[in-house]
């Protein structure tokens, strides 16, 4: 398994990489709309996961437009 499919990411590095800010992480983490882990009592996202669940999104794909 390449390493940026295991990486793991704290709060504020999952939103750098999503360009949302802590708080609004936290607020999806709270909501339960994102991927996360607790380990430790701090939140753990692994960047996988976040790719995934940005491509599994409602919206359109780039392909879509140009069909």
């Amino acid at each position: 398994m390449e390493k940026s499919t295991r990486e793991r990411l704290d709060t504020r590095q999952a939103a750098n990489f999503l360009g949302r800010s802590e708080g609004a992480v936290r607020n999806l983490v709270h909501r339960q709309a994102i991927p996360f882990r607790k380990a430790g009592g701090r939140l753990v996202f692994l960047r996988a996961e976040l790719d995934r669940w940005i491509k599994e999104a409602p919206g359109k794909t780039i392909d879509e437009f140009y069909k």
